[in-house]
Parts: structure tokens; sequence; C-alpha cells
């Protein structure tokens, strides 16, 4: 039920290693009474009418580290914090957002 996932601080900024390449975080949370299936992240950057200009999805796979490597439960109840490096999107891009999508 990924309308039971919900995300918070949010954060992209340069990333401090690689030019032309940005950093983002964020905390994501199991708000149901149950373990569910990792969603897919669909991050997406909008230009100010709210076009988006660019996505890319992430599986599990690519954002689960540490403890979470190679589990396909998201635990009830308990914040998971992500990190994601992204190439830098179309230069009109002012805002961004995160969704998720069943893994199904």
């Amino acid at each position: 039920d990924v309308d039971q996932i919900t995300s918070s601080n949010l954060v992209v900024r340069p990333h401090a290693e690689f030019a032309n390449a940005l950093s983002v975080d964020a905390i994501i949370y199991n708000r149901a009474a149950f373990a569910q299936p990792f969603p897919l992240l669909q991050l997406n950057f909008m230009d100010d009418s709210q076009q988006v200009l660019a996505s890319r999805n992430f599986s599990p796979q690519e954002y689960l580290g540490g403890e979470l490597a190679g589990r396909s439960s998201m635990p009830a109840q308990t914040p998971i914090r992500i990190a994601l490096d992204v190439l830098v999107p179309d230069a009109r891009a002012t805002g961004y957002n995160l969704r998720f999508l069943s893994p199904e």
C-alpha cells in the first residue's frame, strides 16, 4: 500500500565530489501497521510550471544500503534514511519531489 509510505527531509544539493551531479537525501517511512514490500522511488525534477523535466525510478536494490541492503520487506513504523546520487537534470529545473510506486 504505497499510500501508507511517506517521505520527509528531502534535500537535493550539489554533490561533494562530482561536478554535474547531485546528492539526494530523504527519510522514508512506512506508516502502515504492517511490513510491506519496499516501493520503487520516483525522483522528479520540475520547472516553474510543475512540468516534469527529468524523472528516474530507483529500485530498492539501488537505494537500500547498510543493514537493509538485500531486504525485500519495509518494516512498519520505522524511519529509513536513503541517499541517492544523480546527474544534474535540465537547467530549467526549479523543484523536485519523490513519489512511491508499487514494485509490482
